[in-house]
């Protein structure tokens, strides 16, 4: 039988066709207009929703929320209480949100390009690369029925540009990473801060490693705290022989960070990129993009990454869900651009690697800067935002 499913897969593959087995895939347009928008299911089974809204280099951050078993989404939240401090200039420029255990909702974002020159007006200063200095975090109020104030958590770094990234370990210590250049100094590098307070306060920031790789600064980094308490950084990097992707293991919550994987791509313009982490009881997988194919691995083990878009060309905006099962979906768009969204195809895998679905023509197709998020649902089945 699983040889059959094998040889079922490659030759759907080969004829460029969507087949289905296993877990159900469904597409659900992001509600209320927003784009850009970030899916995940807590362990009661409530999935939440983070999108935007607005124009391109100013807008607004919106969260909805939906119970196990229902069909409609809460009303919307805004969650920034500064108008138009967000932005979504590129798929690079999306908001994050992290879940702890006991439901504290939390997001982070660069501020927009508008929010900033009006801040800087206000100086009377003229634009500068130091003028990006705004990375932006609230967190939802114990009630539920709104978001705090935003607060700005960079201190001591300049030229912020492709997103940062948030997360909560199970003991409900918030961390937030970005890449930046320390003022005074041109070696961009990763940042972290952290809070033992769950967001009342942070730490002042500190580079997570002294490696000196560099960092693309319109790339992304995304950065995954697993349930055991691991934490991983994914970014790429700007050095003179490329710019690979590199990925940062810390083993406790206050262990150095150590470089685990590496993926090479000799291309030395901005690929404008993002990454993508999930979990499952066995394995952490982390997902990219290189030489425009999309890359899955398993970052536990010394295996090999793993095309999951060979059959496609330019892949990027990869996205991965795993249900209980261990089956893993990853999503990303194709044929995209500046202001094109292009459209989602997908791969299913079970948890020893047989594909059982997979889409590798026109599809849906996420609005300009937008892309997919794919979030596993408590049945098992799959359900994938656009």
């Amino acid at each position: 039988m699983k040889n059959w499913i094998g040889f079922f897969a490659a030759y759907c593959l080969c004829a460029n066709v969507l087949f289905a087995a296993g877990p159900k895939v469904t597409f659900e347009k992001t509600p209320y207009g927003g784009i850009q928008p970030q899916a995940m299911v807590d362990s009661t089974g409530t999935l939440h929703l983070l999108y935007y809204k607005g124009l391109p280099r100013e807008g607004d951050l919106y969260y909805v929320a939906r119970a196990k078993g229902q069909k409609n989404f809460s009303a919307p939240l805004k969650v920034n209480n500064i108008k138009g401090s967000a932005c979504c200039i590129g798929a690079i420029f999306r908001a994050r949100m992290a879940i702890s255990h006991d439901g504290i909702v939390h997001v982070l974002w660069n501020g927009s390009f508008g929010f900033v020159k009006k801040q800087w007006e206000k100086k009377g200063k003229k634009r500068t690369p130091e003028e990006f200095t705004y990375l932006f975090y609230t967190r939802l109020a114990d009630d539920g029925k709104s978001f705090k104030a935003q607060i700005n958590l960079n201190r001591n770094t300049y030229g912020l540009d492709g997103n940062g990234s948030i997360t909560v370990d199970r003991n409900g210590v918030v961390r937030v990473f970005w890449h930046a250049n320390l003022k005074g100094r041109s070696d961009r590098m990763a940042f972290m801060v952290q809070s033992t307070n769950k967001g009342r306060s942070f730490s002042e920031e500190a580079p997570i490693t002294r490696s000196p790789t560099g960092a693309c600064e319109c790339c992304t980094l995304e950065a995954f705290t697993s349930s055991t308490g691991k934490t991983f950084v994914a970014y790429r990097t700007a050095e003179t022989t490329g710019r690979d992707v590199v990925i940062f293991s810390s083993g406790t919550r206050n262990s150095p960070f150590k470089e685990v994987h590496r993926h090479q791509w000799k291309v030395f313009t901005c690929p404008a990129s993002t990454f993508a982490f999930a979990e499952d009881a066995r394995k952490i997988y982390a997902a990219w993009e290189t030489k425009g194919h999309i890359y899955v691995k398993d970052v536990l083990s010394p295996a090999a990454s793993i095309n999951v878009s060979s059959a496609s060309k330019n892949c990027k905006y990869p996205s991965i869900a795993i249900n209980s099962k261990g089956d893993r979906l990853t999503t990303w768009s194709t044929d995209t651009g500046w202001g094109k969204g292009g459209y989602v195809q997908y791969q299913v895998a079970t948890r020893n690697g047989v594909v059982v679905s997979q889409s590798n023509r026109p599809g849906y197709s996420p609005a300009a800067y937008s892309f997919s998020s794919a979030c596993a649902l408590p049945s098992g089945d799959f359900v994938v935002f656009y």
